[in-house]
């Protein structure tokens, strides 16, 4: 064989040369403490970023690898590898195939968000496409400009303090700032030129809001799901609460009589025995999934797709959350695949999380105006639901998994004791807020003794806080003692019937005067919850919350996507309502904004969104 030498090691070519090149360092006799020092190294740059499971298989596999090579059963390292393999093939079978499952149950939002939102991009129609950005003509595009400057000059005029008292303010809370986008995000940017729809309050009366400039308008926003009762009731509560409560002042810490009236009648809505108070709905849900997981010793919360349980980050699992949770599960709702991930994780799984107005927007987020780029709205009842509810309750129980309702929006709106009682669902932990609170901020959790426990019976260092410095605070008790008191009334649960009567008149005669004047909407409703559809495509119909603004009817920041009705509202005012929507209609028509597009928009925008994306890699400005 022909010879070479490297730094005076004779080295022959082919497998000879492998051989000195595997001893050139001279290190082969440190081979076991350059390994054990890999994996110590390898332990310490992991550690916390993996399972403790990962640790645990890879000890094993050493343990049983010794073990096998051990001079008391004598293998070798060959043999001892595949009866390694063919043992954890046996054990991860099972565990690949639950995965699969979990995944094909996965809401696929909850899989792609955390990539997604790093491709999407953010760009904006400039005023030049701005009124023909749907292929129209000349004519309507320049009808469309003079309807909107004609209307932001109006709302100068009519709005004046309003818009100077929004425009310092947004100076200061970047809240208003991010509420003020109202419509298309493309939109935005020539649209806040024109248009603030800002309202800054002076007073309610009735159904009505009044401004600071003195306009009257219609409230269909409902405050964000508080107003249940109406706006001159909850004065009551705060009245009635103040008159009870003043004499306590700011003494917290300790409960008195009005706290124990509370839980009395709270114990007979919710079904449960126990009672923890707290300052808002997210913070009952905090609670909630808390005590499930202290209590159960188990890290998985399920949850459902679109599903809203606060803006806290471990409960979030897309949009709306940079940090994604890895302990929650979101699953398809009304799956029959989530019920089957759910029997078989159920050694893993602390709580299912269900907010039933999921039931309005089945496994979508909350419909809202500034996701509304045509008429891809789609809301309403879902059929079935019901029986859904019944379904999981079943599951949850034969697995031994809390089922807790997030009753935040829901409790007493759908019923006098919430979606408990309008689907005949017993939930093992019922959270509450918004309304209950009489006009002020609250949130509570119901609950039994061994799922609301806050420390470990056998074991002293374990301790569950849930705690907060505002719990129980004398003046909410007493605006919730009054809330709860006036519940109690037969003539409060008769308003409820009369209500859904009055919304089931006034959503018929409505749809009917849209559909003969040829306007193209349609309302839908759930209980009290109701959304306006679009029934013609169109990249405008955004614009119908500023028109409906302009005639005398107040929304929140989600615009024409989730309005309220409250107790509080009578046939004349639905008829009144119905005058004020028929305007909004026409002026929306007359202003070119209901035009049929003339090009096809689902291209429009992949045409928009593309060039957005090529602008965001190649580090241009979009």
């Amino acid at each position: 064989p022909i010879r070479m030498h490297l730094r005076g090691l004779p080295l022959v070519r082919g497998g000879a040369a492998q051989v000195v090149m595997a001893h050139m360092f001279g290190m082969e006799a440190h081979t076991s403490f350059f390994v054990k020092s890999s994996l110590f190294l390898f332990v310490l740059m992991t550690f916390g970023e993996m399972s403790q499971r990962c640790y645990c298989w890879a000890a094993t596999a050493m343990l049983v690898w010794l073990l096998l090579t051990s001079s008391w059963i004598g293998m070798s390292n060959d043999d001892s590898i595949a009866i390694i393999a063919g043992l954890l093939l046996v054990r991860g079978l099972p565990i690949i195939v639950m995965r699969l499952l979990t995944i094909a149950a996965t809401y696929p939002l909850a899989l792609s968000f955390k990539y997604v939102k790093w491709i999407i991009p953010k760009y904006s129609i400039d005023a030049a496409t701005f009124f023909n950005c749907d292929g129209c003509s000349a004519e309507v595009a320049e009808r469309r400009k003079r309807a909107i400057e004609q209307l932001s000059a109006s709302w100068k005029k009519k709005y004046p303090k309003c818009q100077e008292f929004s425009t310092e303010l947004k100076k200061m809370i970047s809240d208003l700032r991010f509420t003020s986008a109202r419509c298309f995000p493309a939109f935005n940017g020539v649209v806040q030129e024109y248009l603030d729809p800002s309202m800054a309050l002076e007073r309610t009366e009735g159904v009505d809001v009044v401004d600071l400039d003195g306009n009257k308008s219609m409230d269909i926003s409902g405050s964000y799901g508080v107003n249940v009762c109406g706006y001159e009731t909850y004065k009551e509560f705060i009245e009635t609460g103040w008159s009870s409560a003043k004499k306590q002042g700011l003494f917290l810490g300790s409960l008195d009589k009005t706290v124990l009236d509370n839980i009395a009648m709270l114990r007979e809505i919710s079904g449960h025995p126990e009672v923890s108070f707290h300052m808002s709905g997210t913070e009952a849900v905090m609670c909630a999934v808390r005590v499930a997981r202290f209590n159960t010793g188990r890290k998985f919360c399920i949850t459902f797709g679109g599903a809203y349980h606060g803006w806290w980050d471990g409960m979030q699992p897309v949009a709306g959350n940079e940090r994604i949770p890895d302990d929650v599960l979101c699953l398809k709702d009304m799956s029959p695949l989530a019920l089957k991930v759910i029997e078989v994780r159920k050694g893993e799984i602390a709580a299912v999380l269900i907010n039933p107005l999921q039931c309005f927007h089945l496994n979508q987020s909350p419909p809202s105006d500034p996701v509304l780029s045509t008429n891809n709205r789609q809301v309403g009842p879902t059929p079935g639901y019901k029986e859904w509810l019944h379904k999981l309750r079943q599951t949850c129980t034969a697995c031994g998994i809390p089922l807790i309702f997030d009753e935040v929006y829901t409790g007493f709106r759908l019923h006098p004791r919430g979606a408990q009682g309008a689907y005949d669902v017993k939930a093992d932990i019922v959270c509450y807020g918004k309304t209950l609170g009489g006009g002020l901020p609250i949130g509570v959790v119901c609950g039994p003794k061994h799922l609301m426990a806050r420390g470990d019976a056998r074991r002293a260092a374990r301790i569950n806080y849930v705690i907060g410095t505002f719990a129980g605070h004398p003046f909410v008790m007493a605006t919730m003692n009054a809330f709860l008191k006036w519940l109690q009334k037969p003539e409060t649960i008769k308003s409820y019937d009369a209500m859904a009567q009055n919304i089931e008149a006034f959503i018929s005669k409505a749809n009917a005067a849209f559909k003969e004047k040829h306007y193209p909407i349609k309302l839908t409703n759930w209980f009290s919850v109701w959304s306006i559809l679009y029934t013609e495509p169109g990249r405008y119909h955004w614009m119908f919350q500023y028109y409906l603004k302009d005639a005398g009817v107040n929304l929140s920041w989600v615009g024409t996507g989730r309005l309220l009705f409250s107790l509080e509202w009578q046939k004349a005012d639905y008829d009144r309502l119905l005058d004020r929507l028929l305007i909004a209609c026409e002026a929306m028509k007359q202003g070119g904004w209901w035009e049929p597009p003339v090009a096809n928009i689902k291209v429009k925008l992949m045409t928009e969104i593309g060039g957005a994306l090529v602008k965001n890699i190649f580090g241009a400005s979009a």
